[in-house]
């Protein structure tokens, strides 16, 4: 679990704007990863991670430093706050789990300065067998101005 731990914290630092390309009013970014680990042990720790783990500020994006998760976050319609940093918010809604497979979410009412520039985030993760112990992960969001 510690190369997906490693690799994840890479990849989040490292997307950012950087990786977006303009697409129909909106950026999306897309990232693609495939990690040594089976499909179900990816996911299982993936959807409900502590996202302080994970978001560690990138240039101006400041670090989430906790949510306000009441239960383990891994059911559809379930809501939290994101605090960052900077002392901002967002609030964010799991959409769908398919176990193994996929979630989504959407992330909106944020009190940054994004709030000027996004109506909200969706995005989307795709988890797929590989076979050998090797998971292709794909995440997916767009900014929704």
């Amino acid at each position: 679990m510690t190369s997906i731990w490693i690799t994840l914290t890479l990849i989040f630092s490292l997307t950012g704007i950087a990786f977006a390309q303009k697409a129909k009013n909106y950026r999306h970014v897309k990232v693609n990863i495939t990690i040594d680990a089976t499909v179900e042990s990816a996911f299982n720790y993936i959807v409900p991670v502590d996202l302080s783990h994970i978001f560690k500020g990138y240039k101006n994006l400041p670090a989430i430093v906790n949510t306000d998760e009441k239960e383990k976050w891994i059911k559809p319609g379930l809501t939290r706050t994101v605090y960052f940093e900077d002392g901002t918010t967002a609030r964010e809604k799991l959409l769908t789990v398919v176990p193994h497979t996929s979630f989504s979410y959407e992330s909106d009412n944020f009190t940054s300065k994004l709030r000027f520039l996004a109506k909200r985030i969706e995005g989307d993760w795709v988890f797929t067998d590989l076979g050998n112990g090797k998971t292709k992960i794909e995440w997916n969001y767009k900014i929704v101005p």
